[in-house]
């Protein structure tokens, strides 16, 4: 994780899509953590991320709840 100021941000917004990839930017304003700048790839990469921890979530709590089917009535569904 890199830490810029927003001054450093500002005078490598050209570069910055090339130099982050996938790792976030961390931006300070007055030396406190301030935003997070990361690429549209790093970012939907993240999005891909918790939408499979929900699925995963939410299956659990199917189970739990007994929400189940054995696996032989769902591969003749399909």
């Amino acid at each position: 994780m890199q830490l810029a100021t927003i001054s450093d941000m500002k005078a490598r917004a050209a570069s910055l899509s090339d130099e982050l990839g996938l790792k976030p930017l961390i931006v300070t304003q007055n030396g406190k953590e301030s935003l997070v700048v990361q690429t549209h790839e790093a970012y939907e990469h993240q999005q891909e991320k918790i939408a499979f921890m929900e699925l995963l979530i939410n299956s659990r709590k199917d189970i739990e709840q007994g929400r189940t089917a054995p696996v032989d009535d769902f591969l003749s569904s399909i």
